[in-house]
């Protein structure tokens, strides 16, 4: 892993943070009991490892939150960029990393003076932060960050609207209450960075606009469903011709 370690770096102009709603359109959100509480970004953690192509040197995570899968990229990759809107968040991921091969920035990852590699990234990952962001102008943005050969992987959550999205999170809440309890069990639950977590928000997406638009800015990407209340997005940049 390389050794630079850079502080963490402010940009103006990013957008204003929002606090968290207590219901969507009039209905309460279901909520486990906090002691049952789990990360299901950090769950899929494992799955974007695994999607690194070969070679990886450079990795762009977009919208770091407290940097859990920045410093799990950092083991693999050889430098990292984590970028954040929230103040909170930025300074607890920098805090925690200590010195390590991850560059934390502060600031919209729209906004055209954020100091990212104008080289591109091989790996570009975004989990539970592109509904934060209106959804064309964001794909077209990490798209163009993705180098020739490189991937995209997204994690993100959708605003349900078909009955299949309504029986998928039927199904979602009995796993998820499964889920809790054992990690409860095994002293492993609690999703303690959402202590002061100041930016979240339901997603207003649903998920055929997300393939929608994906079908139209990212040709032959992968679009699925994920078990807990999520979706998979995963797209290669064609390699350059030679």
């Amino acid at each position: 892993m390389g050794s630079w370690a850079g502080p963490i770096e402010r940009v103006v102009g990013r957008a204003g943070q929002r606090r968290r709603p207590a219901t969507v359109k009039g209905v309460r959100l279901p909520q486990l009991p906090r002691s049952l509480r789990w990360d299901h970004n950090a769950h899929y953690h494992g799955w974007i490892l695994r999607r690194l192509p070969a070679g990886c040197e450079r990795a762009l995570d977009a919208g770091c939150g407290a940097g859990g899968l920045a410093r799990r990229l950092a083991t693999r990759v050889r430098t990292v960029d984590a970028v954040d809107r929230s103040d909170a968040m930025i300074g607890r991921a920098g805090v925690a990393a200590g010195g390590s091969s991850i560059r934390w920035l502060l600031g919209d990852l729209l906004d055209p003076a954020l100091p990212l590699d104008a080289g591109g990234y091989d790996v570009v990952t975004a989990v539970s932060s592109l509904h934060h962001m209106p959804l064309r102008p964001a794909l077209t943005r990490l798209s163009c960050l993705v180098r020739p050969g490189g991937i995209l992987v997204v994690v993100g959550c959708y605003r349900a609207a078909r009955v299949s999205d309504h029986l998928m999170d039927a199904v979602a809440v009995l796993a998820n209450l499964v889920v809790g309890a054992v990690l409860a069990g095994r002293g492993r639950a609690g999703k303690p960075h959402d202590d002061g977590m100041p930016v979240v928000w339901p997603p207003d997406t649903t998920l055929a606009e997300i393939r929608d638009a994906a079908a139209d800015l990212l040709p032959g990407a992968r679009i699925r469903r994920l078990l807990f209340f999520r979706y998979a997005l995963e797209w290669t940049r064609p390699a350059a011709a030679r």
